[in-house]
């Protein structure tokens, strides 16, 4: 026998003797066991925090911290909701809102564009696009700072809403333009020989075609906005404008951290964003799946 071959009675062996549909049972167990496991250590930050927000203030400081609170307590809710978090809550959702908006209605016509348009070199000023939305919002925070300032968008939710779309725009075109190459031309032409202008053709025929990418690019759009924090923490300084993020860093103090009140605000922060991603989820996979290079 050679060294490369397996001994006789070796566990190799056994497993190739057994039949296929015992193979496929124990490949899928293990495949299930394994993306169970995976689930768990994703979910348990998410876990964590929702139990930290509920445990009282003795056992949030013991040594060890217990996994399950023994005394339940929503008095860091009851904190959290006496500060202006709702208030945050309304300036989050119109900031929200706003680049949801202006992201996907740009993105929508500038993908149209690139994708039908006979443009010299558009494949290259795609990738030079989308190569912005490499550089992280630190880098554009003080140009934008000293430009808004000098424009009087300083200080307002409309200044955080371009500022913010601005960052958003580069993925959002180059995703509105790979979707829109999936999109048929021939129905379009088919649509222009029926006696439809080229903006009929677009309305009737590419952008309800295109929704499942334009409804990508709005949740994608949403999440980036929702969780922002370096642009509203340069450009906002009244607290009257806050959005939640900065809400959450009001919570700590000179002295201590009110971890307490930072979970259960972070759980009402975060509860809504993922049931609305969730339930959108398969829109957000087809549109990914028809992004290519």
């Amino acid at each position: 026998m050679s060294g490369a071959e397996s001994p006789r009675g070796s566990p190799i062996d056994y497993w190739q003797q057994l039949p296929y549909q015992t193979r496929e049972r124990v490949y899928n167990w293990l495949l299930n066991l394994l993306l169970a496991g995976g689930l768990v250590l994703l979910m348990f930050p998410i876990y964590w925090m929702i139990a930290t927000s509920i445990l009282p203030s003795n056992e949030l400081f013991s040594i060890p911290t217990p996994l399950l609170p023994t005394e339940p307590t929503v008095s860091t809710y009851a904190a959290v909701f006496d500060s202006d978090i709702m208030l945050w809550y309304r300036n989050t959702v119109l900031l929200s809102a706003g680049v949801v908006t202006l992201s996907t209605v740009a993105a929508t016509f500038a993908g149209y564009g690139l994708a039908r348009l006979d443009i010299p070199y558009k494949k290259t000023f795609a990738r030079v696009i989308l190569f912005g939305y490499m550089f992280p919002p630190i880098l554009l925070s003080i140009p934008m700072y000293i430009l808004w300032r000098q424009v009087g968008l300083l200080n307002s939710l409309l200044g955080v809403t371009i500022a913010q779309t601005a960052t958003t725009l580069p993925f959002a075109i180059w995703l509105m333009w790979q979707f829109f190459q999936t999109v048929p031309y021939s129905l379009e032409e088919s649509a222009r020989m029926s006696g439809c202008t080229s903006f009929q053709a677009f309305y009737d025929i590419a952008l309800p075609l295109a929704k499942p990418g334009m409804i990508a690019v709005a949740i994608f759009s949403f999440a980036i906005a929702w969780g922002s924090f370096t642009i509203p923490s340069i450009l906002l300084s009244d607290s009257s404008k806050y959005v939640l993020t900065l809400g959450l860093y009001s919570f700590t103090q000179q002295e201590s951290v009110l971890w307490g009140q930072i979970m259960a605000a972070s759980t009402l922060m975060v509860l809504p964003t993922f049931f609305f991603v969730y339930y959108l989820q398969k829109y957000i996979l087809r549109g990914f799946q028809t992004s290519r290079l």
